[in-house]
């Protein structure tokens, strides 16, 4: 028996073998008859939460025909109605790019009903002969936590980005200047725009939403000290018949994040002369006054895509390719291992949650540093050695 809902709310009931099924109006064909959706599941529940999600989709003007709906147009709805409030912005940013880049240019197209293993597996292979395995890993875990939703809702029979076949990845290593790239880099940032906020990153190791969020107020010149209290958020607003990308601040997802961390005086000096130099932008021109540390010629957050355009264009001037913003602040790490700053130490530096994520991703400096910690043993060890003879 079914239970009857109000117009627009769908109806839910019980199959004779004891599943459950809901349908949802989603509009008329061409002769003015009405079109439903049915959903089915195990329980009452399950079938009410696809039911919810399909008339949230008729309510905000996202529900398009299962029959018709492309890939490009499921990753639009995806990452607005499942993924915009569920996870962290800077991880939406990921997904939203790796879709953009990757996934729609190949196969977004397709509809997605029509969507099968091969077309998949030919954007993978394709994107394996030009990327990093680990990018091509991140690029099908999105398309496959896309097409698993797309089950969910009954938009399709199975996801077959399940049987695709990866490239074998290698294992993971923080990209990292050596001493010699790392002084090109530097040369080359001290003339470009954004370069100094690059400079500071390599001597404070802080992430990309850290540096946007930096204030003045964040920077003790006093005691040589910066710290780190909140992180670039961006979500998506809607106004009128347009959407957009709005950057905000909020604390850190983690305690650990906000932290202290001491200048180094060339940074010191680095960011009195940002300051004075913003400060005499500001009385020369409209200036919209944040009080960021850094941001654009008329004060406003800086874009995180621009920061990466910005970045390779200093690659290539200092004939350097192969490295991401992320090297910065794996660079920072790796010297500072490198000069003997204990492990623990720099996890709080960081801003890592647990010790384990720090050694994980630097694992290619200890053995050097435990040669030289076995080294510092040698004059005392041979002293005690030679008294026993």
């Amino acid at each position: 028996m079914s239970k009857k809902r109000g117009q627009n709310e769908g109806s839910i009931g019980r199959r004779p073998d004891g599943s459950w099924w809901a349908r949802v109006t989603v509009g008329k064909d061409i002769n003015g008859k009405q079109k439903r959706k049915a959903f089915y599941g195990k329980t009452r529940r399950e079938v009410q939460g696809k039911m919810a999600s399909a008339l949230s989709e008729l309510n905000h003007g996202l529900f398009v025909e299962p029959s018709k709906i492309t890939v490009n147009e499921w990753l639009d709805i995806w990452l607005e109605t499942y993924k915009t409030l569920s996870v962290k912005p800077t991880t939406l940013l990921i997904y939203m790019s790796r879709a953009d880049n990757h996934i729609r240019p190949a196969i977004g197209h397709l509809k997605i009903q029509e969507l099968r293993r091969d077309a998949i597996q030919s954007m993978i292979n394709e994107l394996s002969r030009r990327l990093a395995p680990e990018t091509v890993k991140g690029v099908y875990i999105t398309l496959h936590a896309a097409l698993e939703q797309a089950c969910q809702n009954n938009l399709i029979s199975a996801n077959f980005a399940s049987s695709a076949v990866l490239p074998k990845a290698g294992k993971t290593r923080a990209q990292v200047f050596t001493t010699e790239e790392q002084h090109r880099f530097m040369d080359a940032a001290k003339t470009s725009y954004m370069g100094e906020m690059f400079l500071l990153d390599l001597g404070t190791g802080l992430r990309i939403g850290e540096l946007i969020s930096l204030t003045w107020n964040d920077i003790d010149f006093e005691n040589s000290v910066l710290r780190v209290n909140r992180t670039l958020n961006i979500v998506k607003s809607v106004e009128g018949s347009g959407q957009k990308w709005l950057k905000t601040f909020g604390t850190p997802k983690t305690a650990s994040s906000v932290r202290s961390i001491p200048l180094l005086p060339y940074m010191s000096e680095l960011l009195k002369s940002v300051k004075k130099r913003q400060d005499e932008r500001g009385m020369k021109v409209r200036y919209e006054d944040n009080n960021l540390v850094f941001a654009t010629r008329s004060g406003r957050p800086l874009d995180p895509r621009n920061m990466q355009r910005v970045f390779q264009a200093i690659l290539k001037r200092a004939g350097l390719s192969g490295f991401h913003i992320h090297s910065l602040r794996h660079t920072f790490a790796t010297r500072g291992l490198e000069q003997g700053i204990e492990l623990r130490v720099l996890q709080e530096l960081l801003g890592h949650s647990t010790i384990k994520i720090t050694a994980d991703l630097y694992t290619h400096v200890l053995p050097d540093m435990k040669k030289d910690s076995i080294m510092k043993l040698k004059n005392a060890i041979s002293d005690a050695a030679a008294r026993q003879v």
